[in-house]
């Protein structure tokens, strides 16, 4: 009797990787080679050959929506602020279908144009998070994959040696909201407002942390890696300026930040970003940070006392980390591109999914208490409006 010693490892392989209900017959033959010395050199063409055919699909449903959008033009819209009697005219445009695919609530709108000091278009909140560190002893690997999410560090870089040459020069004449002392009070009582602090050994990490920006239904729109002891300002001034490159012309945003004072004191002083970006930016603290704040800061960046920002608390960032707590231990010991791949492949559709179920939920849950309390007290809408504006 003749026995294959070949045979029975792969017999034994394909035992192993049976419950593999998909790719049991490819998982079985690569470890059947791997343990013959014939490793994988390209074992990311799947994935590689998936991200092909989305671009492309992509590509060919744009080009779609352009031949749409072409022979949709219509003409600007006057909306009336019946409380300050103002007219405000709003503009037809689109964001890029990268952003408005992300979260079609927030981008994906055709009216833009409304004040920043009544609410803005669009609201987002940054934050950054320094347990996602990388180690440097990992290095790296090939590039393999595009990331859609993560800002390069070229363009991060960029940014900081922009604003490092900006704050070189005079500051420009501008007119306070708050007092410059007041500021300084809010960047010495908040560790996010000091770039110099160390917050991991960079000694031992290449990448410190992971800086966040989310729209307000705190779905994540980008991310980019932190490099430096702290919380530089170069990071959220990235975002920003890399999300206003999705949005059209008009579109006004407000920002939510835990040091937000401090940041719209820095591009008010120095020429950081463009004056149009400048024009259609607002920045606010977040809710829970606020109270830590001067007074005269809160009567200006507090959201709960900034016209038209509603319920936007921009805390949703600290929900995202959360998400993200299992990936901290992966990551140390990844490439960067591996890393990277992993958090928005493996993590981020669950978390968007899920996140949308809940709000759904969630509205309707509160929909239902409140329309409930204003039966039970018996009041009409017009008393309990103007109620509200003598507070």
């Amino acid at each position: 009797m003749a026995v294959s010693v070949d045979l029975l490892s792969f017999y034994c392989a394909l035992f192993e990787r049976s419950c593999d209900a998909i790719n049991a017959l490819a998982s079985a033959l690569k470890t059947h080679y791997s343990r013959r010395g014939f490793e994988v050199t390209d074992s990311r063409w799947y994935d590689i050959l998936q991200v092909e055919i989305e671009q492309q699909v992509d590509a060919v449903l744009q080009r779609s929506r352009d031949c749409v959008e072409s022979h949709q033009s219509p003409p600007p819209l006057t909306v009336i602020n019946e409380e300050s009697s103002t007219s405000t005219v709003l503009h037809f445009g689109r964001c890029a279908p990268l952003i408005a695919q992300r979260c079609p609530a927030c981008f994906g709108g055709t009216l833009y144009g409304r004040p920043v000091d009544q609410g803005g278009d669009i609201h987002v909140a940054t934050d950054g998070n320094f347990h996602h560190h990388h180690r440097r002893s990992a290095g790296d690997c090939p590039h393999f994959y595009e990331p859609t999410y993560f800002l390069s560090k070229q363009s991060v870089d960029a940014v900081g040696r922009r604003i490092d040459a900006q704050c070189k020069r005079p500051p420009k004449l501008r007119t306070c909201l708050v007092p410059d002392e007041a500021i300084d009070q809010c960047e010495n009582a908040y560790e996010a407002a000091d770039g110099k602090k160390q917050k991991a050994a960079m000694d031992s990490f290449d990448d410190t942390g992971i800086m966040a920006l989310i729209c307000r239904h705190d779905i994540p729109l980008f991310f980019a890696n932190i490099d430096s002891p702290g919380e530089q300002q170069k990071y959220s001034v990235a975002l920003i300026e890399h999300l206003f490159t999705l949005l059209p012309p008009q579109a006004t945003v407000v920002t939510l930040y835990d040091v937000g004072c401090v940041l719209a004191r820095s591009l008010s002083k120095f020429e950081i970003l463009p004056l149009d970006i400048v024009s259609c930016l607002r920045f606010a603290t977040t809710a829970m940070h606020a109270y830590g704040h001067e007074w005269a800061c809160q009567l200006v960046h507090n959201p709960r006392m900034c016209i038209g920002l509603s319920l936007s608390d921009g805390e949703g960032t600290e929900q995202l980390w959360s998400q993200f707590v299992h990936l901290i231990g992966v990551e140390r010991s990844s490439s960067v591109p591996t890393a990277i791949g992993l958090e928005m492949k493996v993590d981020l559709g669950d978390w968007i999914r899920h996140l949308l179920l809940f709000l759904h939920r969630g509205i309707k849950a509160q929909s239902s208490a409140a329309l409930d309390i204003i039966d039970r007290c018996e009041t009409s809408v017009e008393d309990l409006q103007a109620q509200w504006a003598d507070q």
